[in-house]
């Protein structure tokens, strides 16, 4: 999107100098003002456009994650009592349908003291997603032969800045339930 603004602004600028430096600099500000507005509206189309296709694809992100300690993947007690409520739902809403546990950790690098359980993001993510799909079995018997657990690791996080909160958000396992009927 930036290329495109600053392509705009850019086409703009020859524009003006070409009308032998008519417009102001006002005016050259209401421009990019304008493209900017444009941009923002198509990044909401482009979202409202992904949202639909999610919806098209038949999934469901059961929320909230389940959110775990830095360096862990115990499930604290708020995440097996939410992960009792998303059993629930699996079995009352999609008792037939498949689902895919995500594992997310934060961008932080495993620190030494942890590197022999866990060598890297990775594997913490992965072992994130296998406790709570061992969780969903043993705890409810929650089976399907088209369970998928799913490790992302570092690299896909909630947002770019670098705050403790941000980082809590990305240490994370979400289900997302395949509603193929």
């Amino acid at each position: 999107m930036r290329f495109f603004l600053g392509l705009l602004l850019a086409v703009t600028l020859v524009g003006c100098q070409q009308q032998g430096n008519q417009g102001t600099v006002q005016e050259l500000r209401a421009r990019v003002d304008s493209f900017q507005a444009a941009t923002q509206d198509l990044t909401r189309e482009v979202q409202t456009l992904r949202d639909s296709a999610r919806t098209q694809d038949e999934e469901t992100t059961l929320g909230p994650p389940i959110y775990f300690p830095s360096g862990s993947a115990w499930i604290p007690d708020r995440g097996r009592r939410q992960l009792d409520k998303h059993a629930a739902t699996i079995k009352e809403e999609y008792p037939d349908a498949g689902f895919r546990v995500q594992g997310y950790t934060d961008p932080v690098p495993i620190g030494p003291s942890l590197r022999d359980t866990y060598p890297s993001n990775w594997y913490l993510s992965a072992q994130r997603a296998a406790a709570v799909a061992h969780y969903l079995d043993t705890n409810h018997g929650i089976r399907t032969e088209s369970l998928e657990i799913e490790a992302f690791g570092p690299r896909t996080t909630v947002g770019a800045d670098e705050t403790p909160e941000r980082r809590r958000e990305d240490r994370r396992v979400e289900i997302v339930v395949e509603d193929g009927s």
